[in-house]
């Protein structure tokens, strides 16, 4: 194998342990999410279960630690030069997933309490960049294949 193919069956490979990663924390934190939302929106956060309410919380906070250091190894991925601007366009979308997922972490309050426009903007920004980031992996998937 010469030193291009090395790369870029390295590089498949990052991006296949980065979409098992990310479905792994959806799975988990999806579930929690529509808990959260759902008493957002009937105003009832402060009737959440506390212990469940502190383990969501916990969760979030793990969740966007596990996307960050995720960010950081798609940021040091080493695409081939063929699927480079892609990646670059890919890396920024999900930066812009990974500010939204710090966003809405910081908006579930110690106390309790959920900060509705914070938590609200996060959940948006997310969508957005979620849905470019699923648009940009099936770019790359087609131009590697």
């Amino acid at each position: 194998m010469n030193p291009a193919q090395k790369r870029a069956v390295q590089y498949g490979q990052l991006i296949n342990k980065t979409v098992e990663k990310i479905q792994e924390n959806q799975d988990l934190l999806n579930p929690e999410f529509e808990i959260l939302r759902k008493a957002l929106d009937r105003d009832q956060v402060d009737k959440v279960d506390p212990i469940m309410y502190k383990r969501y919380k916990h969760d979030f906070e793990k969740g966007t630690a596990d996307y960050k250091d995720l960010e950081a190894k798609l940021k040091k991925g080493k695409a081939p030069a063929r699927l480079m601007g892609t990646h670059l366009s890919l890396v920024s979308a999900f930066s812009k997933y990974v500010e939204g997922c710090v966003m809405m972490s910081e908006s579930i309050g110690e106390d309790q309490k959920i900060e509705r426009q914070k938590f609200d903007d996060a959940e948006k920004i997310q969508d957005e960049n979620m849905d470019k980031f699923s648009k940009l992996m099936q770019k790359l998937t087609q131009l590697a294949g």
